[in-house]
């Protein structure tokens, strides 16, 4: 008599996986999970790293320029308005003559973290190099950028920084230029920086 196939019954079918096999599998996909959490915590500190100023905890150029290109898109898509806002330090290069390159250093790092305190939630804060700082003000006119910087100069000027029991006098320029439709990176830089050494002349 013939059987049709659905009715065999095929008896003592090996298993694919041994009890010890599968343990040593669940132990590899364990490790492979751990190594690849550590690779993507590594991934995420290369990638704030890049990102950062080696000096300051603040954003670093390349990050502000790639922020910038950013809000020109915005501008150009939905009319909104940006304010640029470029900082130098006063007289850093005479600090580091007279104290030292770290009172220099210290210098930079107290001047970010006074810029700091007046930043609100979407601002852009980057040192930029040197004794440069660029900020990105999304949502403000011109008068509310130059209020904006007249505040700056308050926060960062009005007490002096103290270093081996010495006085040393913070003060820093600033310029403004606001980003328009259509408007370059590199113009916008060079007018902010321009304003800014008018700034310093006047000061």
């Amino acid at each position: 008599m013939r059987h049709s196939p659905l009715n065999l019954v095929v008896e003592d079918q090996p298993s694919l996986l041994s009890a010890e096999d599968g343990a040593k599998l669940r132990l590899e996909i364990g490790r492979l999970q751990r190594e690849n959490r550590s690779l993507s915590i590594a991934l995420s500190e290369i990638e704030r790293v890049a990102e950062r100023d080696m000096l300051t905890p603040l954003y670093n150029r390349r990050y502000f320029l790639s922020a910038l290109h950013q809000r020109i898109a915005r501008v150009d898509r939905d009319h909104g308005r940006v304010a640029l806002i470029y900082a130098d330090v006063n007289g850093l290069k005479a600090i580091n003559d007279q104290h030292g390159h770290c009172a220099g250093d210290l210098a930079l790092i107290e001047f970010a973290a006074r810029m700091t305190t007046a930043m609100r939630r979407n601002d852009v804060l980057a040192r930029i190099g040197g004794d440069e700082f660029g900020m990105l003000l999304d949502h403000v006119s011109h008068s509310e950028a130059k209020a904006f910087v007249r505040r700056l100069k308050a926060i960062t000027g009005d007490e002096p920084m103290e270093y081996e029991g010495k006085q040393i006098k913070l003060s820093a320029a600033f310029g403004v230029a606001m980003v328009d439709r259509g408007s370059s990176a590199e113009d916008l830089i060079g007018l902010a920086d321009t304003n800014m050494y008018l700034a310093k002349r006047r000061n």
